[in-house]
């Protein structure tokens, strides 16, 4: 793969040479994400989920937790689901 040079503009950023944005399928308004490694920084696209989509799993989440604690209080039940929130937004990360 070819070094392409880019200069840092006065607020930190940069351009996405035009070659890399289409080989990444970049458009104006995606986001990417910056990976550190050990070899350097890596910027790959970022998994986006729809609100629809990420709203149907909490639910099914809440309906799991619902049947299995059916004795636990709404408190209890807000805190699993508040666990479980955070578990599916470490996934997407």
């Amino acid at each position: 793969m070819a070094e392409i040079g880019v200069r840092i503009q006065e607020k930190g950023q940069v351009t996405i040479p035009h070659q890399i944005r289409n080989k990444l399928n970049l458009k104006k308004g995606d986001l990417v994400v910056f990976v550190e490694t050990d070899s350097g920084v890596m910027v790959r696209p970022a998994a986006v989920i729809a609100t629809d989509d990420r709203l149907a799993e909490v639910k099914s989440i809440v309906h799991s937790i619902r049947e299995r604690f059916k004795e636990y209080t709404n408190d209890e039940i807000e805190s699993l689901v508040n666990d479980a929130i955070r578990e599916v937004r470490e996934k997407r990360a």
